[in-house]
């Protein structure tokens, strides 16, 4: 066993702050030459680099009982509060296992029609010949979660979160990133607008709940209910108010995000988009899709994949050591936060064939060659549960947009990233869309 190595030795850790600061992804591209793990050599905590799929597969499954949420999650939980993402231990199983129901396959297909009728609407009244899909597909996700998870369709509900995700993130990850945080009582202008942001969420949550009490008679069976079913409204608002904030938050920008990279690529990639016509031209209603086994959606469900491993929405992973440990043949001390490239792991070309090209095909030519390889929705006891609701509505939404309209770049195929919590665009993505 040897000692961790470190990322550019020849710097002291606060000249390699800046540098991470401003391009996080292409500064843990570099530090990954010296290895992995390896550690970044900065200066506001004890950051490791993970980049080998065998690692991310102990860390993760086989010996995750010694890995806990790192610290940055408690930055995240100042707001999204103790729900699914953040939550840990027995807490954690107890909320999963109250919730995990509602997620399997035959539940989450009596969700389908509102998801394809949602999708239908916006794209009926879109009468614009480009679209802005950062913007566009931000608000469209959001209003297929309030209508499907929530089933309440709530414009201010919609406006304020739209309004606020945005902040949020980067509020979590300024503090993430900063070595010096200051408390959250100084009154400085971010500090005012965080405290506006939960002033607000707990107000529209509470609205949300009343709304659904008020009509406590009839049988809705989406999440809120599940909730307010197992937990009491008035005493336990508070836990009622952190899950639907997580699922409100982190369901629909993961969702927005794959939705806008895909139709970017798309747009860049003719001869894949008129493939993926040809395979949904004739689905003019749900019906016609097989959503459980993709029998006739094989070709759609690898452009998603591919699009998930080129552009994957969840870019990092970290993790903090409980216990001293061995990771690849290298000493990890207690507390060591170890970050699972994600982004990296997907374009490593040790696993992947020309990475840096879009090709769906690769997913029915056997290039999964570790199983940790592929990382869209993480891995081991802490996989997204969330996952084939968002590959069921991701699938919905493009066959909708593809059969109606033929998209072609304005944006250039290249765009700069700001990797927050979610692998964002630093810029505007916009696309011609010419109706069929």
């Amino acid at each position: 066993m040897i000692d961790l190595p470190k990322a550019f030795p020849q710097n002291r850790s606060i000249k390699n702050l800046k540098k991470f600061q401003s391009n996080p992804l292409l500064y843990m591209k570099e530090a990954a030459k010296w290895g992995s793990p390896v550690d970044l050599n900065l200066p506001m905590g004890d950051f490791v680099l993970i980049s080998d799929p065998e690692q991310a597969q102990f860390i993760l499954a086989t010996n995750h009982q010694n890995y806990k949420k790192s610290r940055g999650y408690k930055e995240v939980a100042r707001v999204l509060g103790q729900g699914l993402l953040t939550a840990e231990g027995d807490f954690w199983h107890k909320q999963r296992k109250l919730l995990q129901p509602s997620f399997h396959k035959p539940e989450l297909k009596k969700l389908l029609p509102t998801v394809w009728e949602t999708t239908r609407s916006y794209i009926e009244s879109y009468q614009q010949d480009e679209i802005r899909l950062d913007t566009e597909m931000n608000g469209l996700t959001l209003t297929v979660l309030l209508n499907s998870l929530i089933k309440y369709q709530d414009e201010e509900l919609k406006s304020a979160m739209s309004r606020n995700i945005e902040f949020a993130q980067e509020f979590i990850v300024d503090r993430i990133r900063s070595p010096l945080k200051w408390p959250l009582w100084l009154p400085t202008p971010t500090h005012q607008r965080y405290h506006r942001m939960m002033k607000e969420s707990n107000e529209l949550i509470q609205k949300c709940v009343d709304s659904r009490k008020a009509i406590a008679e009839e049988d809705v069976n989406d999440i809120l209910s599940v909730l307010m079913d197992h937990l009491d409204p008035k005493d336990e608002f508070g836990q009622i108010r952190d899950e639907l904030l997580t699922f409100l938050v982190a369901g629909h920008e993961t969702s927005a995000l794959a939705m806008t990279w895909t139709l970017h690529l798309l747009a860049h990639y003719p001869e894949v988009q008129d493939k993926l016509y040809q395979e949904v031209k004739d689905m003019d209603q749900l019906e016609a899709m097989d959503m459980m086994n993709f029998s006739n959606l094989q070709y759609l469900h690898r452009v998603v994949m591919e699009s998930m491993r080129f552009y994957p929405p969840i870019w990092n992973i970290v993790r903090q050591a409980k216990q001293p440990d061995e990771v690849g043949g290298v000493r990890i001390e207690v507390g060591k936060q170890l970050m699972i490239n994600i982004y990296q792991l997907h374009h490593n070309s040790d696993y992947w064939s020309d990475p840096e090209t879009f090709r769906p095909e690769r997913f029915e030519e056997g290039e999964l060659k570790h199983k940790f390889q592929y990382l869209p929705f993480g891995a081991g006891p802490r996989f997204c549960i969330g996952n084939n609701f968002a590959m069921f509505e991701i699938m919905i939404l493009l066959t909708q947009f593809v059969k109606i309209f033929r998209f072609s770049p304005i944006t250039p195929e290249k765009v700069e990233f700001n990797p927050l919590l979610t692998l964002r665009p630093k810029e505007e993505v916009r696309v011609v869309a010419e109706r069929r």
